[in-house]
């Protein structure tokens, strides 16, 4: 098996079923994880009818870092590669993001969707540009989107970062940690498109917050951790 895709699924009845297609469509040999993070909107039934996927139900809501955890234990790929559950991210970049591990140009990719654009300077660009500041001041990184979605690395790779950040502190806990092992990192250029709260966008001031504390928690509080 070449890839392992992990979709943490909370809510996303609008989009998890489209979404899981269009994963399907990609022309790579992939295993599809898919956590549904007790939903209450009728997501999980939705996801019983898909069939090709390994699907696992979080009795409880416990976040998207636990969701990830809880799709490590069941992975097959080689590879393995972070998708949130709405439309926001295009599976048909996994290939680009492949090719640079395949020919180790990279021990980690990240799907930026800032990268050579320019954006609309919406609160959450905002937002995201000064978590990435930040995650490079502390790291010495040159990032252009610390919490982009998009992560691909090999399996091995993911599985000793020990990953212990149960919300939206996943991606700076990966980062903080991929970067103090001096890991090869690059970008590449990522379509996105972004939704809005009405849609179902999720992402709340305060996780801004918990993504900068989890930096600093790994970089300079607890750098043996």
């Amino acid at each position: 098996m070449k890839l392992s895709v992990i979709i943490p699924i909370y809510n996303e009845a609008a989009t998890c079923s489209l979404l899981i297609e269009k994963v399907k469509l990609i022309p790579i040999q992939k295993q599809i994880i898919v956590v549904d993070d007790c939903s209450t909107d009728g997501s999980g039934g939705i996801l019983k009818e898909i069939d090709d996927i390994e699907l696992i139900r979080h009795e409880v809501n416990r976040g998207k870092g636990s969701a990830v955890q809880t799709a490590l234990t069941h992975i097959k790929g080689d590879f393995v590669v972070l998708q949130d559950g709405d439309l926001e991210y295009n599976p048909a970049d996994y290939e680009k993001m492949l090719n640079q591990l395949e020919n180790d140009s990279a021990d980690v990719v990240y799907g930026s969707r800032w990268l050579h654009k320019s954006t609309s300077l919406s609160y959450h660009t905002i937002g995201n540009r000064l978590i990435t500041w930040f995650a490079n001041r502390l790291t010495g990184a040159s990032l252009s989107d610390m919490a982009s979605c998009y992560k691909m690395m090999p399996t091995k790779t993911l599985l000793s970062l020990n990953i212990t950040s149960k919300g939206f502190g996943l991606e700076a806990e990966i980062t903080a940690k991929v970067f103090k092992r001096k890991l090869r990192v690059i970008e590449v250029p990522i379509s996105y498109k972004r939704r809005t709260k009405s849609q179902g966008k999720k992402l709340r001031l305060k996780d801004g917050f918990i993504a900068c504390w989890t930096l600093l928690r790994y970089i300079i509080f607890y750098p043996g951790k």
